[in-house]
């Protein structure tokens, strides 16, 4: 039988590969004796009753909590922005009442991605924003690694697909949470579900802060992603330069990131 510790080299990203692949062992927990039924089960019922109960309020708060109230916090009726800084104050978001906001907007930008002289990468991202209420992204990571036992650069690939929601819009700050899924094709062909939040800061014309983290496991394993960026914007365009942390399994990666981006 093959082993799969033969397929791989030696780099990191074939380790992270390597690790992504191994399936975890999961012990079969035992059986837990059950006391027989008796009269001090109602009590237990009841206090069970009374724990689902806080919970499933505790959890209908938290739900509107991350949405929000519209009838009371008027920032979340703010529109897309036709792009920053299009007049002095907005950010991604423009007030509802300006005519600089726009129905559909798409942001697409790319970075380069130099660990060392082994590492480099390459990150593309697309927002499809259809409204102001949330906005669909997806990435494509794709990573180099020059493995010197094959002599020849391994990769590994990794794509992100979620569902985006800002819970906070003002014209100059936006704060939200994302919701989705990544898959890693090359020799693992698998994926997870992902959770993650995000913010950017316009701090003042042309420059703008943007932050984002986001949790991910394929197999028991970490696939977590955190960005730190700052942009410049020159209409709807923008250049950026910023750092870019990936921990897949166990190796960690870290970049300078350069980049461009556009919004359309």
């Amino acid at each position: 039988m093959l082993n799969i510790e033969n397929v791989f080299g030696q780099t990191d990203l074939n380790t992270s590969k390597r690790e992504l692949n191994k399936e975890q062992n999961i012990n079969t927990p035992q059986q837990e004796y059950t006391a027989p039924k008796s009269a001090y089960r109602t009590g237990k019922d009841l206090e069970n009753e009374i724990t689902s109960s806080i919970a499933g309020n505790l959890f209908v708060y938290l739900i509107k909590g991350m949405v929000g109230n519209y009838n009371t916090e008027d920032h979340l009726h703010n529109r897309v922005s036709k792009y920053p800084y299009r007049s002095a104050i907005d950010g991604n978001y423009t007030r509802a009442d300006s005519n600089a906001h726009k129905g559909f907007r798409m942001d697409i930008e790319d970075h380069f991605l130099y660990g060392n002289k082994d590492l480099h990468g390459n990150h593309l991202k697309a927002k499809f924003r259809p409204f102001e209420y949330f906005y669909f992204q997806t990435e494509m990571f794709q990573l180099f690694q020059y493995d010197y036992t094959l002599d020849k650069y391994d990769n590994l690939l990794l794509y992100n697909l979620d569902f985006c929601y800002d819970r906070l819009r003002y014209e100059r700050f936006n704060l939200g949470f994302t919701l989705g899924a990544n898959y890693i094709a090359n020799d693992v062909k698998k994926g997870g579900f992902a959770f993650g939040f995000n913010t950017e800061i316009f701090v003042t014309k042309p420059i703008s802060l943007y932050a984002s983290v986001k949790w991910s496991g394929i197999n028991a394993n970490p696939v977590n992603t955190f960005e730190l960026q700052g942009k410049y914007h020159i209409k709807n365009f923008y250049i950026s330069a910023g750092y870019q942390h990936m921990r897949i399994a166990s190796p960690s990666y870290r970049f300078v990131a350069v980049g461009l981006g556009i919004y359309l």
